[in-house]
Order: structure tokens, then C-alpha cells, then sequence
């Protein structure tokens, strides 16, 4: 029994590597505090707001740490829209359907290790969340 419960946590670590998402095309990535204009849609993307907690530098964890991504969602025509990407919360998804686009959350950088190193609590401006994107569908 102990074999079959050790087996099934190191299936959960490994099942939740990076990407976060299936993957979609293209790529991009928001710096926190800035607008990012996906090309070719119309679209902007302005990261307001991140819930780090992910494993802190050092430690091993058994599972990889919440993401909270908050982002406004700026389309012509639209009324701005507010979208939670997140990995492990009750707010928010891996995917999310907004202004005719699917947006999948894929990582977040620097690492904790990384951001350990600044000697002062992470600001919004620190970080850069990686995101993929793809029609609605």
C-alpha cells in the first residue's frame, strides 16, 4: 500500500511540469505592469496582478505552488475584461475564453531561487508570465 501511495504522489509531481496547459500557438510573454498586443487579433493583454506561491528556493516540494495571474483583456470594440489565469485556485483556470481567444497560462519567471535573490519582497514589475494563445473554439 505505502509502494502504491509513494508511486501515485511522484506520478502527481511529475504530471505538473511545465506547461501548464495544452499547447497552443503562439506564444507570448507579459511583464508585469506592461501592455502586450497579440498580433494579428487586436487584442491586449496587461498583467495587473500575481499570486506567487510557489515552492520556495531550497525546498523540496511535492507539488509546484500556486500561480495566480491577474490580467485585463483590452479588445477593439469591447469593454475591458478582467480574466484570472491561475494553476491551483478556486478563481481561476489553466484556460480561459475571452474577446474570441483561448489564453493558457504556461509558466511564470523568474524562479523563487531567482527572486530570493533581490533581498526585498517581489514586485509586480519582477515578473514575466509566459501565455499561449489560439482562436476560441
Amino acid at each position: 500500500m505505502r509502494l502504491a501511495l509513494a508511486a501515485l504522489a511522484l506520478i502527481g509531481v511529475t504530471s505538473a511540469a511545465w506547461p501548464l496547459t495544452t499547447k497552443l500557438y503562439p506564444e507570448v510573454t507579459l511583464k508585469g505592469g506592461e501592455g502586450t498586443v497579440l498580433p494579428d487579433t487586436g487584442v491586449t493583454l496587461l498583467l495587473t496582478g500575481i499570486t506567487d506561491q510557489r515552492c520556495p528556493p531550497d525546498v523540496d516540494c511535492f507539488w509546484e505552488g500556486m500561480i495566480r495571474a491577474e490580467i485585463t483583456v483590452m479588445a477593439e470594440q469591447q469593454e475591458l475584461q478582467q480574466i484570472v489565469l491561475c494553476n491551483q485556485c478556486e478563481d481561476g483556470e489553466s484556460l480561459v475564453t475571452v474577446a474570441g481567444l483561448t489564453i493558457g497560462l504556461v509558466g511564470l519567471a523568474p524562479s523563487t531561487k531567482e527572486l530570493a535573490k533581490l533581498g526585498r519582497a517581489p514586485r509586480l514589475t519582477d515578473y514575466e508570465l509566459t501565455v499561449n494563445y489560439g482562436p476560441a473554439g
